[in-house]
């Protein structure tokens, strides 16, 4: 089946590429492009605050300033405008006017006031007459150096980061691009307590704020959901690793999202964003790198963006298509082969928008992407350098396809979104087993793992959000999905003799419904209160059939659960400058049934061994947060002080036999203090630092599984911070000079939750540097990965038969050099 995706994806890519040079046929030439950007809005008659927020969701433009300050409502607009001019037009009357930074960020400030006049008897009292035009010059030196939000849809509508009651990190397009930021590992250096292990691309497993269920992926859901704007992409799947090219921005929520999310999400959800289809903006956009990893070879990455306006301007189709490939930089003396860890990404994305009336839009596409490793990328203690003696080969092969259609609409009544969608997401992995052979009755001396799951998932959300502007504020959809799942497990001799050992086939079925809600009053001008929860019910049940030799096994469950995750907010204004919060809220998980496992293998529950039926499990967090905007609005501040309790904790293990399974380890807890600040020291230099501070661990160790709480909550560190550096200075030229630094540190962690293993892993520091030119058409940078070239392990975990061994070890990838290269010949 790999082999066949692999041909699918190659076929697709060029077919991609294709339509690609088509769409980019359609787009004008350079002569008709327009010489002021302008863009298409529908703001509806609301508050000013509301106004502003929505226009820049719209306009893609970060949003800056005092926005507290503007009074009143706004007339509404609609149609193609600068966004000059549509600020213009929404802060008539309002006691604000606005400035645009040279980097497009939007900054909002009181008006001045009227100068007093002298030695003038003072005339009498009036009503003021709104300025038709509040002026919008260049910027005062303060907002130059104002740090601006990226505005974000995460919680159903338009809000600040900066002022949403929950622990919500904004990561722009702009800076995933300035960062050289490919993927979530890549993002985790620019996220607060973002853990993503480094088992290899389309292996991985993301974990939030320190709430780990374990290190490994198996039967469980994960803890972090990860969604392509509305539509989840996991669940007990390793993250797909969805490049992020031409992304709009990221959003990350943490602890527990099971109001809006449902159940799964007890750690988070990270939502991508990507950029929509533009009606007035045609656009094609080349991309490409070079680069070269020290004790390996050459990687490269190129690709394409297009966006073609529909005739008439009434909608838009935008194309993204990418390749890249990875030199591996591991050898295998064994095998007698170099550079085995190589691996390719290829993928493409195809959207579409229409406007069916200024209010409602529909928006449909297909996103499709591949990844293919040669091999795993850990090493063993004991070898010297990037070296390891492995008798099998271990490849692996992720691909991920969806297709959607959303329609969405917004008036001064409020805004509604629907979207229907269709996921598949195959994976596959091949292990080195030969030193499990002997426990299923096999006398071969060379053998292998081969892991394959299929999963096909249907999903639909609604949800209706009340107009904003009023004092009782309130929001109600509903969810439904539906899950198909075959895993495939088969354990095979590969010498001297060839034949199956051990397999099984294994279905599941998932169907979940769900109804939620939220509602939000404020009791005064400064103190609102927010309460929301989701009911649901979710069937699930498997089919298995374990077959060994000439013995088999079968087995058939189900079952029903259904709940309810309860959220409540409490958001305090103190000034114009800090507002503080308090919060509570649950998620949950569901059970299931363990079905793998030799021939004869008991399903007790005894400690070692599994029990047939895994049950559910829950966490509470308890949030208190500040969030503050100092030095004039130069630094922004946020601190959240948490405590978290799990109960009957889920994770996925592995036998004796080197199979997984699904226990209650346990209840959990974490308590923990999250900082993040951006600072702009001046109109060239920004800052952002952020850190992490907990103490996951097991409080009660559950009966069936040999865990200890002095070990901590596997695969996460108890610290972990981020500082990253971003400089741009102009030229006359027209060309602007930039670069861009970050350092992270990772402290150390353990793999499993028997501290009596030590699989101590993690506790250094990494980083990367950049700098080059830029200009709105094209940008050139040179760039430094793992500049310090640190040798460090990352994840003591190499495949699950030598999990007893604790000699695995994951190295970082060495010091990389590299160029990058982008032209925008239209657009942009």
């Amino acid at each position: 089946m790999a082999d066949t995706d692999r041909r699918n994806g190659g076929l697709a890519g060029h077919a991609s590429l294709a339509l690609i040079v088509a769409l980019a046929g359609v787009a004008s030439p350079l002569a008709a492009r327009a010489s002021a950007p302008v863009v298409r809005l529908d703001v509806p008659r609301q508050a000013v605050r509301e106004a502003l927020l929505d226009l820049a969701v719209q306009a893609r433009v970060s949003l800056g300033g005092d926005l507290g300050s503007c009074r009143g409502l706004t007339a509404g607009v609609s149609g193609v405008m600068t966004v000059d001019a549509a600020l213009s037009r929404l802060l008539a009357g309002s006691g604000c006017v606005h400035s645009i930074r040279a980097d497009g960020a939007v900054m909002i400030r009181r008006a001045p006031p009227p100068e007093a006049s002298t030695g003038a008897r003072p005339a009498p009292p009036r009503t003021p007459r709104p300025p038709s035009r509040p002026v919008a010059g260049p910027s005062s030196p303060i907002e130059t150096t104002m740090v601006s939000d990226v505005i974000v849809t995460a919680q159903r509508q338009p809000q600040s980061p900066q002022e949403t009651a929950a622990a919500l990190t904004a990561v722009s397009g702009g800076q995933i691009v300035a960062a050289g930021a490919a993927d979530a590992n890549d993002l985790s250096a620019l996220v607060a307590g973002m853990t993503v292990t480094n088992l290899g691309s389309g292996r991985n497993k993301i974990l939030l704020r320190g709430m780990s269920d374990g290190a490994f992926t198996g039967l469980t859901q994960s803890t972090v959901g990860v969604y392509l704007n509305r539509v989840p992409l996991t669940y007990s799947a390793p993250d797909p690793d969805l490049k992020l090219v031409d992304i709009d921005r990221v959003e990350i929520l943490r602890g527990p999202q099971g109001t809006l999310y449902g159940t799964g999400p007890i750690g988070g959800v990270l939502r991508i964003v990507p950029r929509a289809p533009d009606p007035d903006d045609e656009t094609l956009e080349l991309f490409g790198s070079i680069s070269n990893t020290r004790s390996g070879g050459e990687n490269s990455e190129y690709g394409v963006i297009v966006n073609a306006p529909l005739p008439g301007e009434r909608g838009a189709v935008r194309a993204v298509a990418y390749r890249e490939a990875a030199d591996g930089y591991i050898n295998d003396a064994n095998l007698n082969l170099r550079r085995v860890n190589a691996g390719e990404r290829r993928g493409q994305r195809l959207s579409a928008l229409y406007r069916l009336s200024p209010e409602w839009t529909i928006t449909a596409g297909a996103v499709r992407q591949q990844i293919d490793t040669q091999d795993t990328h850990y090493i063993y203690r004991t070898s010297q350098g990037l070296t390891r003696a492995n008798l099998v080969r271990e490849p692996h092969a992720n691909a991920f396809a969806q297709t959607y259609a959303t329609l969405e609409g917004h008036g001064a009544w409020g805004r509604v979104e629907a979207t229907l969608a269709k996921v598949s997401h195959d994976f596959s992995s091949r292990y080195d087993a030969s030193s499990a052979l002997r426990l299923f009755g096999s006398s071969g001396r060379i053998g292998a793992l081969d892991e394959g799951r299929d999963t096909d998932l249907w999903v639909g959300d609604v949800a209706f959000v009340s107009p904003r502007e009023q004092r009782f504020r309130w929001l109600a959809g509903g969810f439904w999905s539906d899950s198909r799942s075959n895993t495939d497990t088969r354990l095979q001799e590969l010498w001297p003799q060839y034949g199956r050992v051990y397999s099984e086939d294994r279905d599941d079925r998932r169907s979940e419904a769900a109804v939620f809600g939220e509602a939000a009053y404020d009791l005064t001008s400064r103190l609102s209160v927010i309460v929301g929860a989701r009911y649901y019910r979710i069937d699930y049940e498997v089919d298995s059939l374990v077959e060994q030799g000439d013995a088999a096994r079968e087995f058939r469950g189900a079952g029903r659960t259904s709940g309810i995750s309860p959220k409540a907010v409490v958001d305090f204004t103190l000034n114009d400058r800090w507002s503080v919060y308090v919060l509570a809220s649950q998620g949950h998980r569901v059970g299931g049934f363990n079905t793998g496992g030799p021939i004869g293998q008991s399903f007790s529950g005894a400690v070692g061994k599994p029990a047939r039926r895994y049950e559910g499990d829950s966490l509470w967090n308890f949030e208190t947060g500040a969030k503050g905007r100092l030095f004039d609005g130069r630094l922004q501040a946020r601190v959240a002080l948490f405590h978290a309790e799990w109960d009957s904790l889920q994770s996925d293990q592995f036998l004796r036999s080197g199979l997984v399974y699904a226990v209650n380890v346990g209840d959990g807890a974490n308590t923990g203090l999250e900082l993040e600040a951006n600072w702009r020291a001046t109109a060239e230099l920004e800052m952002r630092a952020n850190a992490l501070f907990a103490d996951p661990k097991i409080v009660r160790p559950g009966d069936a599984f040999n865990s200890r709480g002095d070990a901590g909550l596997p695969g996460v560190p108890a610290v972990s911070a981020n500082v990253n550096v971003a400089w741009r200075r102009g030229t006359p030229w027209g060309v602007d000079m930039v670069a861009e630094g970050r350092l992270a540190y990772v402290g150390p962690s353990r793999l499993t939750f028997d501290a009596a293993r030590g699989y101590r892993m993690g506790d250094y520091v990494t980083g990367r540097l950049s700098v080059g030119l830029e200009r709105s058409d094209w940008s050139a940078s040179v760039f430094v990965d793992n500049p310090l070239d640190t040798r460090a392990n990352t994840f003591s975990f190499g495949d699950p038969f030598r999990l007893p061994e604790a000699l695995a070890t994951t190295p970082l990838r060495p010091r990389t050099v590299g160029l990058s290269l982008r032209w925008t010949p239209l657009g942009g």
